[in-house]
């Protein structure tokens, strides 16, 4: 089971990188809309990550687990991730 995990944590720091990249290109071309959504995005992300429903438990620091889960994708995946500007 813990390959299963290790693959799990895997599929959703992928995810959590992707959605940054395109925060990150919705940022510049200052799309404002659309990086609300990211940000959305990636804040459902932490939270399934981690199994948490922010209306069970309201005290939870959404914008710490949001922080820490992109330390952990970031971690070990930035340099695979390319975005390429359309043209």
């Amino acid at each position: 089971m813990p390959e299963d995990d290790n693959l799990r944590a895997r599929d959703f720091a992928r995810m959590f990188r992707l959605i940054s990249a395109a925060k990150e290109r919705a940022e510049a071309l200052q799309l404002r809309n659309l990086v609300h959504l990211t940000n959305m995005a990636l804040l459902q992300v932490a939270l399934d990550w981690e199994g948490l429903d922010p209306e069970r438990d309201p005290d939870i620091d959404l914008g710490g687990l949001v922080r820490e889960k992109e330390r952990i994708a970031m971690r070990h995946g930035r340099e695979n991730l390319l975005v390429l500007p359309h043209t």
